[in-house]
């Protein structure tokens, strides 16, 4: 039997919330979203985007990242911050000349970001893939694989994660890079590994990025009880260990280490 979230997606349309301030880059938006079936709003401003995002039921946000405005991150930090959208699927489309906001975003606690242009199958396609996400469904029925470790439980299939029985929220590149860590768990994994499986379009990624998802993945985690699993590698990377004698702040206290969270 479906679960309730899952047979609300099948009988209505899913919503996406735009947050954009180029009426006509919108209209193009509209034009491919309600193609595929999508019902598409437009908010132009960070408190109306959070109103809209509060009082209806939207399963995605698309923030348009344009350069000299700071729409995007201002937004994305509200929603995040709001225990009523918080767990809403949030992208930027960065636009040209707006790459230096990548920091800005990653700090905000954005989804995902993609640069423009993006070809519109493969937006599509992301947000056909994390709608099933978080309604826990996939195009494959069945209960999926389950890694287990550390009181850690994870549904490749349906992407779902608990820690000791409660349900963990992860976006789609956390996800990815928890996925990676416990099929290689306690064995150190490298950033360029951590890059692959987190980053499978292969676009450019820097280690900082690494980190900062990787410090939202240990903070996730955490939350739900238990120690700190996520060990940082000096001079490689990070591993799942859950051994009594490991100290997860063993690097930070060798001189020269790097403690990225």
């Amino acid at each position: 039997m479906a679960a309730p979230r899952e047979r609300e997606l099948t009988s209505r349309r899913p919503q996406i919330l735009i947050g954009s301030t180029d009426a006509d880059y919108y209209l193009l938006l509209v034009h491919i979203l309600e193609a595929e079936g999508y019902g598409v709003t437009l908010g132009s401003g960070a408190e109306e985007i959070v109103h809209l995002a509060r009082e209806n039921h939207v399963d995605g946000i698309l923030l348009d990242c344009r350069s000299g405005e700071t729409l995007a991150p201002e937004t994305c930090l509200r929603l995040k911050q709001d225990p009523q959208t918080v767990g809403i699927m949030t992208v930027a489309l960065v636009g040209p000349g707006a790459e230096g906001r990548f920091i800005d975003l990653l700090k905000a606690g954005i989804d995902e970001n993609f640069v423009r242009p993006i070809a519109p199958a493969k937006l599509l396609g992301f947000l056909r893939n994390q709608i099933l996400f978080q309604s826990g469904s996939h195009p494959s029925a069945g209960d999926g694989r389950i890694l287990a470790y550390a009181g850690i439980e994870l549904n490749t299939v349906r992407h779902s994660v608990r820690r000791f029985g409660i349900s963990v929220h992860l976006g789609p590149i956390e996800f990815r890079l928890l996925q990676f860590l416990m099929e290689n768990r306690e064995q150190a994994c490298s950033r360029a590994q951590l890059i692959e499986a987190g980053w499978p379009e292969r676009r450019y990624v820097d280690a900082k990025t690494v980190n900062v998802h990787v410090g939202r993945l240990r903070k996730a985690l955490n939350v739900a009880g238990g120690s700190d699993v996520i060990r940082t590698v000096r001079s490689s990377g990070y591993m799942l260990d859950a051994s009594p004698f490991a100290d997860p702040h063993e690097a930070a206290d060798r001189p020269g280490e790097e403690t990225d969270g």
